[in-house]
């Protein structure tokens, strides 16, 4: 757990993207949950890059850098501005899905510029089975446009 002496959440946010950068914002978030993983991708043509990950193992994972737009949670997040599962294999939502047996848990918020064109994705998701409280979810909405000052 990253130690931040800040009253309240979303300025510790905040404070870290501006004094230490994206991936110990990253890393705070993700504490907050108990996922594995806590990312930004870039939305580039039909895939999605990992522009900056964190992986609470902290194991190098190449299956993470690239993913194809069609074979990930993301495409869902782009068009409905957000997507949660809990359970893709058991998500009725995602039947005849080409990305069986990988991840297995997500949360994925859309990232917009300025000017409203999608950046890409910010996500926390895990290869296990994993919940994201209602409370989470709004206290993200809350904080993810932040990180859009800081990308590419």
């Amino acid at each position: 757990m990253l130690d931040v002496d800040l009253p309240a959440p979303a300025a510790a946010v905040r404070s870290l993207l501006a004094s230490r950068g994206i991936v110990p914002a990253l890393a705070l978030l993700n504490d907050r949950t108990s996922y594995r993983f806590t990312a930004i991708y870039k939305l580039n043509g039909d895939v999605m890059r990992a522009a900056h990950a964190f992986d609470r193992d902290s194991e190098y994972r190449t299956w993470l850098k690239v993913v194809p737009l069609g074979r990930s949670f993301c495409q869902y997040a782009l068009e409905h501005g957000e997507f949660v599962t809990s359970h893709a294999s058991e998500d009725q939502r995602l039947t005849n899905r080409p990305y069986a047996g990988m991840v297995e848990s997500y949360y994925g918020r859309l990232l917009t510029r300025g000017c409203g064109t999608p950046y890409g994705t910010f996500i926390h998701f895990d290869l296990e089975s994993r919940s994201i409280p209602t409370e989470e979810i709004r206290f993200l909405r809350e904080v993810i446009p932040q990180f859009i000052d800081y990308l590419e």
